[in-house]
């Protein structure tokens, strides 16, 4: 099996491919840029006004297969600012990032394989034309020019490529079964949630089934956190923006904002993209004690954020969202242990949902652009400092990602693995040594000196929108019966057993079960067809038998049939799969 810098070499390699193919077979197109990503790799490119669909990756495919045999090397070469500007004359796209390059003193170079040259920097294999072999182009996506909606917006074709054929086939193979598992797929069949571009792209809807699962979360998760420490707090959606512009977001964060509303006198107020500046005037509100400490707050906070229209994806990429969000206010002795505490939280809620494969990532500071990020060196490095040993109390892998810190300090995010291989990062955690002086938050310390707290920042279940996307595709919709919007479907087999199947969904209801009675006058194996479909962890058969004996028939939604019980068995069966939230 490749290492990933091999493998990335090879996908970064298989986009030059790409891009020489799509050039050979429309000569005008332009090529823009074309990394390798995770699983794979894609090239945009502009075509003007020609339109391509998945319908052509078949001859770009064929094309590639052809062009690759006389691919010996990539050979890299040296030109002058004014060769380069040249060659690329007729492609803007290019042209701005050498402009780019020359303007950061940055050295330019072109790689050339067979007879396709490319500007790049580099980072590509060998043999092309031994290594190139078990790639697949997969799909065609629009994508502005640089993730901007003010730009072009351009053509993405997407593809992967592995180092052997068993892998190749395995991952298509996950492939097939992730858009078995989509949850908008599955949302939509199972009636959990909508968009409408009547009331806004990116902003969810949820249906009365898909906020049963919500709801059934958030109160877990209250009482959970309830008995882990914390105090539950409620903020505006809205606030002045000088909030921000204390807490630094503006005017650093202001594009991923939605646009200011003018209040009494012009004041400006902005939708809130974030909690914690609210929960640091609730922590302000009064003279705090070190006694007090660590003081945990903790929301279900709904957030608003300007996504780019072209990253919005389900309920995994929105414009709205509710976290479990929470903030965590102690003195500097009290921060490790704090922070494993919040790593053990998460990995309680894991464990409870199933979810075993996870790993953390350790977002640090670019070191060649420090002026994108606030705070002093010794604060920067205080706080990595803490969230290292706190790391190191955990049995938990950890890398780390260069350039993807916050912009006041380093954090840590929770990366969970579906069971199809798919990874997300779910959750962000902080030690924050910054935000507690921005904002003047004090307590005063055994002495009776006023010092200033720690801020440690997390969010276990991320949002109920892209933690519950994330549920729907590892489970592919079979929810545990805990979370099972409709736990029970009664099924009477015929009209003469209505009356008692009825007693049956009544005495289900009155125990706290949710159940459907199906009284259609449909044969019975639509009726489990249709049970099943709905993902509906049981269905109780009743006919004349179960009617006479006083019992129930349970079938799983696997098929299996679990005999006959008396109603009150199968409740406390249910009720102790519901209380234990069983898997």
């Amino acid at each position: 099996m490749a290492t990933k810098n091999n493998l990335d070499n090879l996908r970064h390699s298989t986009s030059h491919l790409l891009a020489a193919a799509v050039t050979s077979l429309w000569p005008n197109a332009k090529p823009t840029l074309g990394p390798p990503i995770e699983n794979g790799f894609y090239y945009d490119f502009d075509f003007a006004d020609t339109k391509i669909s998945e319908e052509d990756l078949v001859k770009i495919e064929e094309k590639m297969h052809q062009l690759v045999k006389d691919w010996k090397e990539f050979r890299r070469f040296h030109e002058s600012i004014h060769a380069i500007k040249e060659r690329f004359k007729d492609n803007q796209y290019k042209l701005e990032l050498i402009r780019e390059f020359e303007k950061d003193n940055q050295d330019i170079t072109v790689y050339q394989s067979g007879n396709f040259i490319d500007l790049c920097r580099g980072g590509h294999i060998d043999n092309p034309a031994k290594e190139i072999k078990y790639f697949k182009l997969l799909s065609v996506a629009g994508a502005y020019w640089r993730g901007s909606e003010k730009n072009t917006m351009l053509t993405r074709i997407y593809g992967t490529i592995f180092a052997t054929q068993k892998e190749l086939d395995k991952y298509l193979a996950d492939l097939e079964e992730a858009k078995k598992r989509d949850h908008r797929k599955i949302g939509k069949e199972l009636e959990l949630f909508t968009i409408s571009e009547e009331v806004g792209p990116g902003l969810v809807l949820w249906l009365p089934k898909g906020n049963i699962i919500k709801e059934e979360i958030e109160k877990w998760a209250k009482e959970t956190e309830e008995a882990w420490g914390y105090q539950r707090v409620t903020t505006p959606n809205i606030t002045k923006s000088g909030l921000y512009f204390t807490s630094g977001h503006l005017p650093y964060y202001k594009d991923d904002m939605y646009p200011p509303m003018k209040g009494e006198g012009g004041e400006e107020y902005y939708l809130k993209p974030m909690n914690c500046p609210h929960h640091h005037m609730i922590y302000k509100s009064k003279v705090r004690s070190y006694k007090e400490l660590p003081l945990r707050l903790a929301e279900y906070g709904t957030c608003y954020r300007y996504e780019a229209s072209g990253e919005l994806f389900g309920m995994m990429r929105v414009r709205g969202f509710s976290q479990n969000d929470s903030h965590i206010y102690c003195t500097p002795e009290q921060a490790v242990g704090e922070f494993v505490n919040v790593m053990r939280l998460h990995e309680y809620y894991y464990k409870t949902l199933g979810i075993t494969e996870y790993h953390l990532v350790l977002s640090l500071r670019d070191p060649t652009n420090k002026k994108k990020y606030h705070g002093d060196e010794d604060m920067w490095k205080l706080a990595e400092g803490l969230m290292r040993e706190a790391a190191g109390k955990v049995d938990i892998k950890m890398v780390e990602d260069i350039g993807s810190a916050a912009f006041y300090g380093p954090k840590i995010d929770f990366v969970i693995r579906s069971s199809i291989g798919r990874e997300f990062g779910i959750s962000t955690n902080q030690i924050d040594l910054f935000m507690g002086k921005r904002f003047n938050l004090k307590y005063v310390d055994k002495s009776g000196k006023e010092e200033t707290p720690v801020i440690i920042h997390r969010a276990p279940l991320g949002s109920h929108e892209r933690f519950i996307a994330f549920l729907i595709e590892h489970w592919g919709g079979n929810f545990p019966v805990w979370l099972s919007p409709v736990q029970v479907k009664v099924l009477p087999i015929t009209d003469k057993n209505l009356s008692y199947a009825k007693s049956v969904w009544e005495k289900l209801k009155e125990n706290g079960i949710r159940a459907e009675l199906d009284e259609r006058n449909e044969r019975l194996q639509a009726k489990i067809r249709d049970a099943q479909i709905q993902k509906i962890p049981y269905m109780l058969i009743l006919g004349d038998k179960e009617e006479k004996e006083k019992t129930v028939s349970v079938r799983g939604r696997s098929g299996k049939d679990s005999g006959a019980l008396s109603i009150d068995k199968f409740i406390g069966n249910i009720r102790k799969e519901i209380e234990t939230k069983s898997l």
